[in-house]
């Protein structure tokens, strides 16, 4: 017996299923008879059941769940929120990049009330941990569909597209949900927090190391420069507000190797700020080669007086 999902993709030669250990050949595919799991604890049809839907590249990548509790179907709280943690190898942490796509489970509806279904997942990643945090818009079930490329920082710095593939998926269940959720502000895709920027920029948060902040109505973040970067550029986002009209509320100095970007809120609520940036030319780069602006980190702010 083994899994399988609709949809073909075609063919490719993949040497993960040639001499597999027997703890990664469980996720795909069950024998009917136990002894052929080679394991030493072997599992019941409905534990395989239970596993999530892993493809070989997650095991290429020496990616694992952190949480035990991790299963092909994951069921919401009230508030409508389910959290998915995926744990990467120590020597992996500074190449694998992660995005995500969430859809109704039943159809290829990706957007709720006209904003995209991205806009309720927040990803992020701490240490080893890259965890997708999904808050359901409304009762029923969707499917999280979670992708990963290892690249190098010279790679993600000339700003071509990348091609990303599927390590694993869920079946997010909202069976009763109690509170109303707003989407996420409309920032660039992919994770939430400064770890991005410290791994591929060399550009370290001195003041706010998570990617959630709670502040009054201004706001400075500081970030350390171990390498050279220029033209840096910040926008600010509000869901119900032009981007053009919260262009004002955000400036930035560089003194040094010490970036200092400041913040005033119009309002309170919650925005989020997207950082920009590029690296200095070098003597290697060809004549007239200038390195693209390109998505640096963002954050998601809570501003409020009693902050």
């Amino acid at each position: 017996m083994f899994r399988t999902e609709i949809g073909y993709e075609g063919y490719e030669y993949d040497d993960h299923y040639f001499l597999t250990d027997p703890k990664e050949f469980i996720y795909e595919f069950f024998p009917l008879q136990s002894d052929w799991q080679l394991l030493k604890n072997p599992i019941t049809l409905q534990e395989f059941e239970e596993l999530p839907f892993v493809r070989s590249l997650f095991f290429r990548y020496g990616l694992y769940f952190s949480d035990s509790n991790t299963k092909a179907v994951m069921f919401t709280d009230s508030t409508g929120a389910a959290t998915v943690r995926i744990a990467m190898p120590n020597h992996m942490q500074s190449s694998l990049i992660f995005h995500y796509n969430l859809k109704f489970y039943d159809s290829d509806g990706d957007s709720f009330e006209g904003v995209s279904l991205k806009r309720f997942v927040m990803q992020s990643v701490v240490g080893n941990i890259v965890a997708f945090r999904v808050h359901a818009p409304c009762s029923g079930a969707f499917l999280l569909d979670i992708f990963a490329n290892a690249v190098t920082p010279k790679e993600y710095l000339t700003g071509e597209p990348m091609k990303f593939k599927s390590v694993c998926k869920f079946k997010i269940c909202c069976e009763d949900l109690q509170t109303v959720m707003v989407p996420l502000p409309d920032c660039a895709s992919g994770e939430w927090g400064p770890t991005k920027a410290t791994r591929l920029f060399g550009l370290v948060p001195i003041t706010h190391q998570d990617a959630l902040v709670f502040a009054g109505r201004e706001l400075e973040l500081q970030f350390r420069m171990s390498r050279q970067l220029t033209d840096f550029m910040a926008t600010l986002h509000k869901n119900g507000v032009e981007e053009k009209r919260l262009s004002k509320f955000v400036s930035h100095i560089v003194s040094d190797d010490i970036v200092t970007f400041n913040i005033s809120f119009p309002e309170e609520g919650q925005y989020g700020l997207d950082i920009y940036t590029r690296e200095m030319a070098s003597v290697h780069d060809s004549v007239g080669e200038k390195h693209l602006l390109t998505h640096c980190c963002k954050y998601l702010i809570n501003s409020s007086k009693r902050n």
